[in-house]
């Protein structure tokens, strides 16, 4: 991850990341992210779970990537099973996520004494790779569902 706000207190890591970064970053997190979904058996003695965990706060790389797995795997969203932390976002701002999103949890230097990071954890429910929907943008040209999809 790209580490912004994972270090308490410590403003030079927030700072020192551009936004292109941040999306190139993302962009890899969601590989990994599916390959640790696609490398995961659903019919395992452990149930089929992949904790998805960054060191940043960043939406970017965090809800948009659960986000992102949903759409594209047969995986839901499991409780963490912990009382602390924040639910993480199902909408913020302009964006819409998967309602499923306020299981994962997000920890903020700032509230809860220590670094800032997110947990989601996923339960595979198939091994079958979902295709993902094709949605149409607001001009009527075709493209594959976004993340994070914008309400207008």
């Amino acid at each position: 991850s790209s580490g912004i706000n994972a270090e308490y207190g410590d403003a030079s890591v927030k700072q020192s990341k551009d936004e292109e970064e941040i999306l190139k970053i993302a962009e890899a997190q969601k590989r990994l992210l599916l390959a640790a979904i696609d490398s995961c058996d659903h019919n395992s003695k452990t149930g089929g779970v992949v904790v998805y965990s960054t060191c940043s706060v960043m939406v970017q790389e965090n809800e948009w990537v659960v986000d992102y797995a949903l759409k594209r795997r047969n995986v839901k969203l499991l409780p963490l099973g912990v009382d602390i932390g924040k639910d993480g976002f199902s909408r913020i701002n302009k964006y819409r996520f998967d309602s499923s999103l306020s299981l994962t949890k997000r920890y903020y230097p700032h509230t809860h004494n220590m670094d800032g990071f997110f947990v989601a954890k996923f339960q595979k429910l198939s091994n079958i790779v979902k295709e993902p929907k094709e949605v149409f943008r607001s001009d009527g040209e075709s493209e594959e569902e976004g993340v994070g999809d914008v309400m207008e």
